[in-house]
């Protein structure tokens, strides 16, 4: 298994014949997104792209499948990747929630946005969490995730994966979420069945500080969750991604890095650089 990192939660991940995108962003720096509903102001959930993806889609080539955490944020689809996914001759599936891949089998939206239809059809799978399906030699079940507090709308329209090779590595991805008890059990489970080989945190601390409401709202995995969800596991292997780069990130890869080392997982923990390359 070879994974290269493209930015914020972009991964390639090669299997051998078989090919998986996760996560796909590729619009260019300075892209601008708001995330909140129309009837707010605009700062409260603006955010912006800082940084250059390594490689543009049409150098990528085709995929079996893309691991979709979730579709409405830009962060995690955003309108270059929206535009790959959608090309037939270029992705086969995309495995997702079923809210999300709902969205997506509709008809193509006159204009694009995140959470609009693609027009994917039957090529979008939505998958409840622990539902499981095959790609090449490839077992992928959908882990339970939350995207922020309960309260939260669509917190939990999100979803990680289990990546299961034949005869191979055990990944496990966690798509943006933070800890909370359904998914601790579910970690527990899944150290019990058969420790992972590769941990891959979606990281970042995002929040949304201007909000009322959410000031102090935290929507994806700080570095104490990521590290506790980690021992969880007991990774042999750590890949914090979804890091840096964009606006609405709180913590910073200093504070990640500091925070890992601090913790004893210095020599387990890999930080790779855009277009860099772990091999299992």
């Amino acid at each position: 298994m070879e994974l290269t990192y493209l930015g914020t939660a972009t991964l390639v991940i090669r299997i051998g014949e078989t090919r998986f995108l996760t996560d796909p962003v590729f619009d260019e720096v300075g892209a601008a997104y708001d995330f909140g509903p129309w009837f707010v102001p605009r700062s409260w959930f603006a955010t912006e792209k800082r940084y250059v993806t390594p490689e543009s889609p049409a150098s990528l080539g085709s995929f079996d499948a893309v691991l979709l955490s979730h579709d409405h944020h830009a962060d995690n689809l955003d309108l270059a990747g929206r535009a790959l996914v959608a090309d037939e001759a270029r992705v086969g599936r995309v495995v997702t929630t079923v809210p999300s891949a709902r969205r997506l089998a509709r008809p193509a939206a006159t204009k694009d946005a995140p959470g609009c239809g693609l027009g994917l059809g039957g090529r979008a799978v939505g998958l409840a969490p622990g539902a499981k399906t095959r790609v090449g030699p490839v077992t992928v079940t959908t882990i339970v995730a939350r995207h922020g507090p309960g309260y939260a709308p669509q917190a939990h329209e999100v979803t990680g994966f289990l990546v299961d090779v034949d005869d191979g590595p055990r990944v496990w991805i966690s798509g943006d979420t933070v800890l909370f008890p359904a998914l601790e059990a579910t970690l527990a489970e899944i150290r019990r069945q058969r420790p992972v080989d590769l941990a891959v945190v979606h990281c970042g601390a995002v929040g949304f500080p201007r909000a009322p409401g959410l000031r102090r709202a935290r929507f994806t995995f700080d570095a104490a969750e990521a590290i506790a969800a980690c021992r969880m596991l007991d990774a042999k292997t750590i890949l914090p991604i979804h890091r840096s780069g964009w606006a609405h990130f709180q913590q910073s890869e200093d504070d990640l890095r500091g925070a890992f080392v601090a913790a004893g997982l210095e020599e387990r923990t890999r930080f790779l650089e855009l277009g860099g390359t772990l091999e299992l």
